[in-house]
């Protein structure tokens, strides 16, 4: 196949609130698990508060637990953003990118081919490329130069072999390859 080599540039911006749209994007881009756990506790928390035959403080109790479970979902996201974001004190940085058909240069700390990148995520305003959980690239789709991510997104899922999915917001978005991509994922890491 052959390789689409428009250079595209863009300049990222870490501020607050781009930091905790990564950790999000982090979080429901490798926590299926989590996520999962998180919501049938909250199912069995609100359940068992609505129709077991008990105490009314363990009946609040239970329903406070299993409302926080449903309505923070993605609550150690923000948590480990705002540890992040106490650290820098509030200062924000910028990081330019050229983006060719083989890999990501980032100015001043090196390159990333394509074929090393884990996953692909996207949202209205950026696109997630990750290396690992640990280690990915925002690319703001403003500014993005030239203005043509539907054909970066293509150019980037040629050359890496992946393909992007849309970064869903919670557990009513699964559908039923996203669980058997969590039960393959957890049967390789035996």
């Amino acid at each position: 196949m052959k390789r689409d080599n428009i250079r595209f540039q863009a300049q990222m911006t870490f501020d607050d609130d781009s930091i905790r749209r990564m950790f999000r994007a982090e979080y429901y881009t490798y926590e299926t698990l989590q996520r999962t756990i998180r919501f049938v506790i909250g199912v069995a928390g609100v359940l068992a508060a609505m129709f077991l035959d008990i105490a009314t403080a363990p009946r609040v109790l239970f329903l406070m637990v299993g409302l926080w479970m449903l309505i923070a979902g993605d609550f150690p996201s923000k948590v480990q953003a705002e540890g992040v974001i106490e650290k820098r004190g509030g200062r924000s940085s910028c990081v330019r990118y050229q983006l060719d058909g083989a890999g990501i240069q980032i100015e001043k700390n090196g390159r990333i081919p394509y074929e090393r990148l884990d996953k692909l995520v996207y949202d209205d305003a950026y696109l997630y490329l990750f290396v690992n959980r640990q280690n990915g690239v925002m690319i703001p789709l403003e500014g993005l130069s030239p203005k043509d991510p539907e054909r970066l997104k293509a150019q980037i899922e040629a050359a890496s072999g992946k393909a992007f999915k849309r970064l869903s917001g919670g557990i009513m978005e699964y559908n039923i390859r996203d669980l058997f991509q969590l039960w393959d994922n957890r049967k390789k890491t035996r």
